[in-house]
């Protein structure tokens, strides 16, 4: 398995700097968000107990979930409202999503489903906690660097450094994202 090799991107996130060793072996990529100006680091690992270690408690929707990859935004644990993917769970379905208060109590939760008419787009499902829908088919588009909201030398520094960079952002609202994978 190739690691994915983060020390290029120190100075992004604190909490991803801070992660050792033994977590970053796990990381299997790294997900940057810049939402409505604000830069935050979602590293997603290949083991549940090193998420564990990451975030301390997991809730049980993502103890619980059948996925090969668990993801924290860094950045949402510090303010005490930790935001957790998953792989999806059933066909189409590429990727939960559930957000939560500091009490532990479930606020949203989200369905990421491959667009069947664009393979460009993923169409985003909101429900809330009792599983009232809130949205369907929100548009998340990938594309080329110009969807990069964030800081313009992040990407670079990573694709410098050989890692895969894949972009995104949401059609109708201030939220771009920088996967980046080992190539």
């Amino acid at each position: 398995m190739v690691l994915l090799d983060i020390n290029t991107l120190a100075g992004f996130s604190s909490a991803l700097d801070a992660l050792t060793d033994r977590q970053r072996a796990a990381l299997v990529e790294v997900v940057f968000c810049h939402r409505f100006g604000v830069l935050s680091a979602t590293p997603v690992f290949n083991d549940a107990e090193v998420l564990r270690e990451v975030a301390g408690n997991i809730p049980d929707k993502v103890a619980k979930a059948n996925t090969r990859r668990y993801g924290v935004d860094l950045e949402s644990l510090a303010i005490g409202e930790p935001r957790f993917y998953v792989d999806g769970d059933e066909p189409g379905t590429l990727l939960l999503g559930f957000s939560y208060l500091a009490t532990g109590a479930l606020v949203e939760w989200k369905r990421y489903r491959r667009d069947p008419d664009d393979k460009h787009r993923v169409l985003i499902d909101r429900y809330d906690a009792k599983y009232r829908v809130i949205s369907v088919g929100e548009i998340e588009r990938a594309g080329g660097p110009e969807l990069w909201k964030g800081p313009a030398d992040l990407p670079k520094i990573a694709i410098a450094a050989g890692m895969h960079a894949i972009f995104l952002a949401k059609e109708a609202k201030e939220q771009s994202y920088l996967r980046l994978l080992p190539s």
